[in-house]
């Protein structure tokens, strides 16, 4: 039903006020009031205009407030966008790029866990998570993703696929083990680790060591290789010390002739280190 026009309302207002002044007669014959009375039918006909009259303005109001609440509405879902990940809808500060060359986005919770079983399972070029995106995550922005520890062996596994045509070389110290490269045709013996600052052999793959040959320090078992037994076997070599063929033990002979009974009862020759018969008698080296 449509709203009341000015025009009509002022028609009924118009009939009331002359209904009013007919008296009450069933012939609707006008008689005359005096200025009191017209006074008085003036003032109720504004009175009764006034109350029919139906102001636009709350309906404006409402329809503003409704048109407030729709855009702030959707203010507050421009502010949320969907992981495929954890298939959460979650709030874009808690959303991370990885590529520059895609546009894909995931929250950061996901992403750390997705780089972290990647690298843990030995896959350096990482892809973006997103179905048939063949992006390559960038280290660089994801850096803050991962620990420092994750991230540095992602980092140096790349760098290392990146020069599988060279020769690579580790630092042997345990504390270091930087990773170096070596294009070069020659063999490379005494070398510097450039970050560590030691020096160590690149042909053994042990601490430097001065005074033996890598042809002696290759006869000597893996557990014997450290910096502290090189130290023994260099300082031995200088005293011309002897070792046992069997327990290893060294030996220091004082006097007399080159037949030596080590403290586990094996004989040897003290000249040249191998086991004692006849022969070595007279052994000069």
């Amino acid at each position: 039903m449509g709203e009341p026009s000015y025009a009509n309302i002022r028609d009924q207002v118009d009939d009331f006020y002359i209904s009013a002044l007919s008296n009450g007669d069933k012939r609707h014959d006008l008689i005359p009031i005096s200025d009191e009375n017209y006074a008085m039918e003036l003032q109720l006909q504004e009175v009764l205009f006034s109350s029919i009259t139906v102001s636009p303005k709350p309906v404006k109001i409402v329809r503003e407030c409704r048109s407030s609440s729709s855009s702030s509405s959707s203010s507050s879902q421009a502010g949320q966008l969907f992981c495929k990940i954890c298939m959460e809808t979650v709030s874009a500060s808690d959303l991370f790029k990885t590529s520059k060359v895609c546009s894909h986005v995931f929250c950061r919770d996901c992403l750390s866990c997705y780089l972290g079983t990647e690298i843990q399972e030995n896959i350096w070029a990482v892809r973006c998570p997103e179905e048939n995106c063949k992006a390559v995550l960038e280290p660089g922005m994801c850096q803050e993703l991962l620990p420092s520890e994750v991230f540095k062996r992602w980092e140096s596994a790349l760098c290392e696929s990146m020069v599988l045509g060279a020769q690579k070389i580790h630092c042997p110290f345990k504390d270091c083990s930087a990773l170096m490269l070596h294009d070069a045709d020659e063999t490379v013996t005494r070398s510097e680790c450039p970050s560590c600052r030691r020096f160590f052999c690149a042909a053994c793959k042990v601490a430097w060591h001065s005074g033996l040959s890598c042809e002696e320090v290759g006869k000597l078992g893996e557990d014997e290789k450290g910096k502290e037994d090189l130290l023994m076997m260099q300082m031995a070599k200088e005293k011309k010390w002897r070792r046992c063929p069997r327990c290893k033990y060294f030996v220091e002979k004082k006097d007399g002739c080159l037949h030596i009974t080590c403290r586990c009862r094996f004989e040897f020759c003290y000249g040249c280190g191998k086991m004692w018969d006849i022969t070595h008698a007279s052994c000069s080296t």
